[in-house]
């Protein structure tokens, strides 16, 4: 299905935007706003319409969507005073400036083809393509390796099996959408196998993600759970099935449980590097420095190999100020450049130590569809607003949509608008983080705190932090939201708390022959 509105040419299977030939590129969010005003055309389409069918929420302010249009117009190259694409409606929301026909396409293959002539589809979501495309790849190239003899169960099973590889393609993007349409992939294939063990492992671990990154809910995590503990009843020796109970273990606060799940994955398979680093990285959330450098260090013994392993020892060294740091982020780029957690540590790095500049340097490295990945554009927008670019720093928070939520409303209370922070500091919202044992979520909180003059409680949220193992005195201090608070009288007493934590496991670390090995100097 293709969309022409002047200039423009949206695909909507190829999720594309081209003026007049040349590429127009659009974050998903905006281009489902898009594609969601296309089809309603001429019709506009109300704030009520877009929270339900494009943002999947029960409510979206009319704050957020006017932001979403004014990026869309943007990179449109609109003008809400003079519009060409998208006009605004007096009381009844967005349309298109005229209607614009949908072109049908004409597919080679079959499924495809019946799709497009379908009357009134209009609005083929993503996840659906996907699912098509893959039944499409599978016919085409599967078919003749197959024997003749081959009983449909295993037809079907070699088409779950191409729809799980394609769902585990979405979630390496690390965006929201891409992770709800991986999950709606996953959810299709399991309808034809239930059965299918890595169709399962891969929903346990989506619907983790989801809760972890993307503000998943408790029926998400608990899902995750109870897929990831039947796993293990029917392979209890699988260590990627106690590698996915961890995470979701973990994306409930249930720290302990999600240690000890990690370290039996890696005591199951030895070659499983990832399992222990991210027991390694559990433990440096909870401020054991020393015990995190100890994991990767046997990780690494053993002959593991783990994506993560040399970002995360930076990051603890960085924190005790030892000598190698630098050599460790070097090899961490050099192992994995461009990609998307690399790069968003060292960012942070550089935003911990006042290097703004620097740190938008290293997120412009992120390339492709990476450049819109939440985390790159969470600390773009903290750069932004440390640098008092509060316009850009906006856009940076809404693009990167529920990772930086709580930034976005730290941001809008230092510009008047109290509305959003206000909420999130009703008792009620306040009663749900008791049993959170993030650290980071109480450094959110108190940023939002701050911004409101409440500065008591934002000591007490930084305090419950430091309880919970943050140890990171520079990033509290570069804060856009903290800086005040950080130079005040119980800022200095909070300083110096974390920086006692940090020397008992500096003399734990360096007092160890085993890591010193590892780490050089």
């Amino acid at each position: 299905m293709r969309y022409d509105l002047k200039d423009l040419s949206i695909d909507v299977n190829d999720r594309s935007v081209r003026r007049d030939g040349s590429p127009v590129r659009l974050p998903d969010l905006s281009f489902d706003v898009l594609i969601k005003l296309l089809e309603e055309a001429p019709m506009p389409v109300s704030v009520s319409e877009f929270a339900r069918t494009v943002w999947r929420a029960e409510h979206v302010s009319e704050e957020t969507v006017a932001q979403r249009i004014a990026l869309l117009r943007r990179a449109l190259g609109d003008n809400s005073k003079n519009p060409k694409y998208i006009r605004t409606v007096r009381g009844a929301g967005y349309a298109v400036s005229e209607s614009a026909a949908p072109q049908e396409h004409e597919p080679a293959q079959g499924a495809l083809s019946i799709l497009a002539k379908r009357p009134g589809v209009l609005a083929v979501t993503a996840a659906t393509s996907l699912v098509l495309v893959g039944f499409t790849i599978w016919n085409a190239r599967d078919v003749s390796t197959i024997p003749t003899t081959a009983s449909e169960t295993e037809t079907s099973k070699t088409t779950v099996s191409i729809l799980v590889e394609r769902a585990r393609d979405q979630l390496r993007l690390h965006q929201a959408r891409e992770t709800d349409r991986a999950i709606t992939m996953l959810r299709d294939a399991l309808t034809q196998d239930p059965e299918h063990f890595e169709g399962r492992m891969t929903l346990s671990f989506a619907l983790s993600t989801k809760a972890t990154k993307f503000g998943g809910d408790a029926a998400v995590e608990q899902e995750a759970e109870a897929v990831a503990r039947l796993l293990i009843e029917e392979r209890p020796d699988s260590s990627n099935a106690w590698s996915a109970l961890a995470y979701a273990l973990g994306s409930q606060g249930r720290v302990d449980e999600s240690l000890h799940a990690y370290q039996y994955a890696f005591q199951l398979n030895p070659m499983n590097a990832p399992a222990l680093s991210s027991a390694a990285h559990t433990l440096l959330l909870m401020g054991e420095l020393h015990q995190a450098l100890l994991l990767e260090a046997k990780a690494k013994k053993a002959g593991g190999s783990s994506r993560y392993a040399e970002i995360q020892i930076a990051q603890v060294l960085e924190l005790i100020g030892h000598p190698a740091t630098k050599k460790w982020y070097n090899e961490a780029l050099t192992l994995n450049p461009a990609q998307v957690v690399i790069l968003a540590v060292i960012a942070r790095s550089h935003l911990r130590r006042g290097e703004l500049v620097d740190a938008l340097k290293i997120l412009d490295q992120a390339e492709g569809d990476d450049r819109s990945a939440p985390q790159i554009l969470q600390l773009r927008g903290r750069a932004h607003a440390a640098l008092g670019n509060f316009e850009a720093a906006y856009s940076a928070f809404e693009a990167a949509g529920f990772n930086a939520h709580y930034d976005m409303a730290a941001l809008q209370a230092l510009s008047g608008d109290r509305s959003t922070a206000d909420a999130l500091l009703e008792p009620a919202k306040l009663s749900k983080l008791d049993a959170d044992a993030d650290a980071e979520s109480r450094v959110q909180y108190a940023e939002i705190a701050a911004t409101l003059g409440h500065n008591a409680d934002a000591l007490r949220f930084l305090s419950q932090a430091v309880n919970l193992g943050w140890r990171d005195t520079d990033w509290l201090k570069q804060s856009p939201f903290l800086g005040d608070l950080m130079t005040s009288p119980e800022g200095h007493l909070l300083e110096a708390r974390i920086a006692r934590e940090i020397e008992t496991q500096r003399r734990l670390i360096e007092g160890s022959e085993e890591l010193s090995a590892m780490l050089g100097s």
